[in-house]
């Protein structure tokens, strides 16, 4: 409240009458009078007010902490959804979406607007769908009566397909990765050959069914009620079953943590007095062509930015072809991508035994140790790959920049 409180006023009141006094009163005059007085006390209420107002950090002016704290939370929540936005946006650039109601004719996904973009399908009815060359990835969301005949290699190798129904998938090449969620009603997948066949993860899909020979002879379903993500491949031959499924584990970073074959646990399709027997070697040739088949998946991961499946599939290519320096050179590029340097230098120092005039296996070994800031050691290693590539300026960069660290620690120590 003011500090002109009734007697204040009426003090002043009567001051102001008295300054004015004459034979008669003039009532005008001393209107203007207490009105100015009045509004002279209502600045200074205004006043008093901003100050307490800056004091508590009300105001722009000098803040108390917890508005400081508050407004620095609101403005970095700002930032957040700014960043979230623009991704969403980019994302968004580098996607199409596309419905289409039903028809006779197949509609073929190609065309300058498709190539090199995701191809999200939403809620299409009724269509058959040709895609060929040129689309990074493949994603079904609510279609019906769907029939899709994948003619050529995705950029990713990945499908994805949610909450579709009477969906046919007919997939010509090889596919990293197939992932169904929440597909109650039947999806069905066919390869055309079962070493096209890569990692299937589905969750809640209990119409999930998958074949290995393009016609529908041998199809299995695969697909369960749940939450629980499972993750299906192919079993070893001799097996009654055509895949495997165990439930998804993931590690740190939320990677899963069972992707390489081999592992040893007992898959849930898997029937318990099952004995596999002892798997015959192919023949040289048939275990070079399933190699590369492996490392051409793995360098389409890696192409996706997706190194740990990367992984996976240079790793199955080495079991088959442990010859295949680049592959050894690839797995070590991932691992330094994953943070994992001592797997990074095992991979690479077995580059650099494989084939010694590989300059990646060698780059890559320096890298690792200049990871773990082994820099002298990391400095011989960049020196092979100068021997193998004289005129490559990095190479010139990376030596000098390990014998600076190198100096460093050395005058530290």
């Amino acid at each position: 409240s003011s500090h002109f409180g009734s007697s204040s006023l009426a003090s002043a009141a009567a001051a102001a009458l008295g300054a004015v006094a004459g034979p008669m009163t003039n009532y005008s005059n001393w209107d203007s009078k207490a009105s100015a007085l009045l509004r002279e006390a209502d600045e200074e209420e205004k006043r008093e007010k901003e100050a307490c107002d800056k004091a508590l950090g009300l105001e722009d002016a000098p803040k108390g902490p917890p508005t400081e704290q508050a407004e620095a939370q609101l403005n970095e929540l700002g930032e957040h959804s700014k960043k979230k936005k623009d991704f969403i946006d980019w994302s968004k650039a580098r996607e199409v979406k596309l419905t289409h109601s039903a028809q006779e004719e197949p509609i073929n996904l190609s065309g300058s607007d498709l190539d090199g973009k995701a191809v999200r399908l939403c809620g299409s009815e009724g269509v058959t769908y040709h895609v060929p060359k040129g689309i990074v990835k493949l994603m079904l969301d609510k279609c019906k009566q769907v029939c899709v005949h994948i003619l050529d290699t995705l950029v990713t190798s990945t499908v994805e397909v949610y909450a579709c129904d009477n969906l046919d998938l007919h997939i010509r090449q090889p596919l990293g990765t197939l992932q169904v969620d929440e597909c109650i009603k039947p999806v069905r997948a066919f390869f055309a050959e079962k070493d096209h066949v890569g990692r299937i993860y589905h969750q809640n899909s209990p119409g999930l069914a998958v074949g290995c020979f393009g016609d529908g002879s041998a199809v299995q379903a695969i697909g369960s009620e749940g939450p629980v993500q499972l993750c299906s491949k192919l079993s070893p031959d001799g097996s009654c079953e055509l895949f495997w499924t165990n439930p998804v584990r993931r590690g740190e970073g939320e990677f899963p943590v069972d992707l390489p074959s081999g592992a040893r646990e007992t898959p849930i399709t898997q029937p318990s007095n099952f004995q596999p027997e002892p798997e015959a070697a192919p023949a040289p040739e048939e275990q070079q062509r399933l190699a590369e088949q492996r490392r051409q998946l793995g360098n389409d991961m890696f192409r996706a930015n997706d190194f740990m499946h990367a992984t996976v599939h240079y790793t199955e290519a080495l079991h088959l072809d442990p010859t295949m320096s680049a592959v050894w050179a690839n797995r070590a590029q991932c691992w330094l991508k994953l943070g994992d340097f001592e797997k990074a230098l095992a991979d690479s120092q077995k580059c650099t035994e494989v084939n010694a005039c590989n300059p990646k296996g060698w780059f890559r070994k320096g890298m690792s140790l200049h990871a773990m800031e082994r820099f002298s050691e990391a400095i011989p290693a960049l020196l092979e790959v100068e021997k193998l590539e004289p005129n490559n300026e990095q190479i010139t960069g990376a030596i000098k920049m390990a014998q600076l660290k190198a100096h460093k620690v050395a005058a530290c120590g």
